[in-house]
């Protein structure tokens, strides 16, 4: 299935320094004793497109920064983006050259600077590094499904650990950890949500279309009309600049490709598997158990079971048993997830009335107008 990618942030060091100042406010450092120059502190500046999309670019002297939504830039939407990290690298490049900046180039050494004893040895790159990167994709519920589908999201854990969380409307379920310190949206890590898009689209409809023609007003009223007719539900997993450290290569422009990110980018999907495994053509827990081939022995399955209809009744299970693994891992097959407490409201249809939804890959109608590298001008 396609990926996209949405929003991105990089940075690039120029140590020759020389570089035109660019940022809405700079600050001037100097030494009030000796009247020396110390530094330039230099802020972002706002670089605002076409239909609401914005860009911040920062240039200190010697060191650049871009950070925004390459495949939103300039554009009404960005349901279908851009697939090529070049691509996007090549809008920002449009606009630093545009402002006569150096464009982003690709790594082709990276070294590693002294540390101390006993931690890891700091990574630095002669091209562009990336900060953070957004990979996004559009799966087809169908039409009417799309609440239902994401209630059955909320009902699944992803990756170590990660917590869901439905947004009170239902239209966002996003995934947080319990030990995170970060009271917002995800954490400073990673984040992954799944949302309804054509309500995306509709929230910020007045705004995008402010300045509009008919024909972008048409155009943007349909894209949203498509998205309700197959039941567009929006993936988005975030990669912060703490995950892309930890993961050195991924974060060196040009010493990696969009398929070395995908191994990295299965935790909703699988979260989406196990609920396509939940069948009501079974009487009981033990039964799907046995026919699956999950466990051996009717008394394991019966066990299991067992475990479940705790679970269902809201009995506080001992997580720190090994017993509570084993149980927890052979329902997971199933789609059922006991370690988050149960709620009868967030189950999936397949749970609750032997329903079926068909998740499938969104395509790209003939009509969409497709993302291009095309000339920028700064505004």
């Amino acid at each position: 299935m396609t990926w996209f990618i949405d929003k991105l942030s990089m940075h690039q060091e120029y140590p020759e320094g020389g570089l035109k100042l660019i940022g809405k406010h700079g600050v001037l450092r100097y030494d009030l004793a000796t009247g020396d120059r110390i530094a330039d502190t230099v802020n972002s500046l706002p670089l605002e497109g076409s239909y609401s999309s914005v860009l911040t670019i920062r240039s200190n002297g010697s060191s650049v920064s871009v950070t925004g939504n390459p495949s939103r830039f300039n554009r009404l939407d960005n349901l279908f983006g851009f697939e090529r990290l070049d691509d996007c690298v090549a809008v920002y490049n449009q606009i630093l050259l545009s402002l006569d900046l150096p464009p982003f180039t690709k790594s082709t050494r990276v070294s590693f600077l002294q540390s101390a004893d006993g931690t890891k040895a700091q990574s630095v790159s002669d091209g562009a590094i990336i900060r953070s990167l957004d990979w996004t994709r559009n799966w087809n519920v169908g039409q009417g499904n799309e609440l239902a589908f994401l209630r059955g999201l909320a009902s699944q854990t992803i990756g170590r650990g990660l917590l869901p969380h439905l947004y009170s409307n239902g239209y966002t379920v996003d995934w947080r950890s319990n030990k995170s310190q970060y009271q917002g949206r995800g954490s400073t890590y990673r984040y992954d949500k799944a949302y309804l898009k054509a309500q995306d689209l509709l929230t910020h409809r007045a705004k995008r279309l402010r300045y509009a023609n008919q024909e972008d007003i048409d155009y943007y009223d349909r894209v949203i009309q498509y998205c309700q007719d197959h039941g567009i539900v929006r993936e988005e997993q975030s990669k912060k600049a703490p995950w892309l450290k930890k993961h050195d290569t991924l974060a060196h422009y040009g010493r990696c490709d969009e398929a070395d990110f995908l191994p990295y980018l299965n935790d909703i999907h699988s979260a989406i598997q196990r609920l396509e495994v939940q069948d009501m053509t079974y009487e009981t827990i033990a039964e799907q158990l046995l026919e699956q081939g999950i466990c051996k022995s009717t008394q394991a399955a019966n066990s299991t079971e067992s475990y479940y209809l705790k679970w269902l009744h809201g009995t506080d299970l001992d997580r720190s048993k090994s017993q509570y693994h084993v149980h927890r891992n052979r329902l997971l097959r199933l789609g059922i997830d006991i370690s988050i407490p149960h709620d009868i409201s967030r189950q999936s249809p397949q749970i609750k009335l032997g329903e079926v939804i068909s998740v499938t890959p969104a395509l790209m109608p003939h009509w969409y107008r497709q993302p291009s590298v095309r000339s920028l001008r700064a505004a």
